[in-house]
């Protein structure tokens, strides 16, 4: 009984410590962390390294829409919140209109929840793969989905 224990035991720890997993910003497998650049050398499995590959774009792809959005929030905010002003200089009147600050704002808006979808995708692909990686079981999810097909809808079944 002891010996089973033991076994057991070892088995264990060995499955905790060869799984990998997401801390931060790194990938650890086997106690040593990896930068998500070197995924190639931390997964095994080809189609964990192709989710992953995936997971990676869409991380960049909703960081460049999220910082262009941050950008133009933050740039059309101030002026936005001065309102409607009109400034004399050299005997020239120039109007500040506050309508077009709040159209940066809008459009900064648009762009950083053009990024959260791909952020959502990112991280479905990052839990994909580390699941492909560390044996987990594909389970068969089959989904409805409504369609727009020519000028009707359609509801249907995917597996």
């Amino acid at each position: 009984m002891n010996k089973f224990l033991l076994f057991f035991a070892i088995f264990i720890a060995q499955c905790v410590s060869a799984q990998v997993t997401i801390s931060g910003n790194r990938l650890v497998k086997d106690g040593q962390e990896y930068k998500f650049s070197k995924y190639k050398e931390v997964f095994t499995n080809p189609e964990a390294k192709t989710a992953f590959s995936k997971a990676r774009t869409n991380s960049t792809v909703g960081q460049i829409f999220a910082y262009a959005g941050g950008f133009g929030i933050g740039f059309g905010l101030i002026p936005a919140l001065q309102g409607n002003k009109t400034e004399t200089r050299s005997g020239v009147v120039y109007k500040n209109d506050a309508g077009s600050a709040w159209t940066v704002v809008g459009i900064g808006a648009g762009l950083v929840a053009i990024g959260i979808p791909f952020a959502i995708a990112s991280n479905k692909n990052a839990q994909k793969a580390l699941t492909l990686e560390n044996g987990g079981e594909t389970a068969f999810q089959p989904y409805f989905k409504l369609e727009t097909a020519g000028n009707g809808m359609a509801l249907s079944y995917n597996f």
